[in-house]
């Protein structure tokens, strides 16, 4: 718990000073570099030695839709391709599946590029320091709750820590959160509630969704990278589903 501590206490300022200063060029390069760091423990979870092509696969993806939009389908197209030729030259089940896993991985880290989409949002930068703090407190909330009075298992078989009670105290207190802190920041409360709502709901299945990974590779953490924390994937997979839901609520004008 000590180093939990440590470790959120100096890399959260940090987190501040890039969503807030950092200019639009640093934080999509930041991005990218997160985005690789994840796609490695991700693949590392194989041991398929292929596993380093998709590596520079998931470089190329990410780069093309960080600064080159426009040609994201086209390149999409190119790696799926190459996945074919390089994941089908066996007919070995668990073989093919993992390429697939693989593949898979790609389109699971580049959820982190709508982090970006948010940014570039009328005062997208605050919106998206609301994402984050309010899933940073409902997490919180989650963990210390079903820590304390959690009876009922959310999904025993992915994750048996988890706990309906946690999750609901999660969605409670990250949408309060979600709220008082854009009261001070003169943010619409409406939206703030679809946030925090929308964000902490989604942070749920983002968190289980890692972990049926790991249960299936018998992975306690993606890596050991954050003391206290584990890997990239483990701090980011709420985050990931979060920042993409809300772009499309903010997309779709739904609060």
């Amino acid at each position: 718990m000590i180093k939990r501590i440590i470790s959120a206490g100096l890399l959260i300022p940090l987190v501040l000073a890039i969503i807030l200063y950092a200019p639009l060029w640093l934080i999509k390069l930041i991005i990218l570099m997160v985005g690789l760091l994840s796609y490695f423990e991700w693949s590392n979870f194989t041991g398929l030695k292929e596993r380093y092509l998709y590596f520079v696969l998931t470089a190329v993806f990410l780069s093309t839709v960080l600064f080159y939009f426009e040609y994201i389908f086209i390149v999409l197209m190119l790696i799926f391709l190459i996945h074919m030729i390089i994941g089908f030259k066996s007919i070995d089940k668990n073989r093919i599946l993992t390429h697939y896993y693989l593949l898979g991985g790609i389109l699971y880290v580049s959820l982190y590029t709508f982090f970006v989409n948010i940014v570039k949002l009328d005062n997208g930068r605050w919106l998206f320091l609301l994402v984050c703090v309010s899933i940073w407190v409902g997490d919180s909330f989650a963990y210390f709750c079903g820590k304390s009075f959690g009876k009922i298992k959310l999904a025993p078989n992915i994750s048996p820590n988890k706990t309906y009670e946690g999750a609901i105290c999660g969605v409670i207190f990250g949408t309060i959160s979600s709220i008082m802190f854009a009261y001070f920041l003169n943010i619409d409360l409406k939206v703030a509630f679809g946030v925090g709502l929308v964000s902490n709901m989604a942070g749920i299945f983002g968190d289980l969704s890692e972990s049926v990974v790991k249960r299936i590779y018998n992975k306690k953490d993606s890596s050991n990278i954050i003391p206290g924390h584990g890997g990239m994937l483990d701090r980011l997979d709420s985050l990931a589903f979060s920042a993409y839901l809300v772009y499309l609520m903010f997309l779709w004008k739904i609060f």
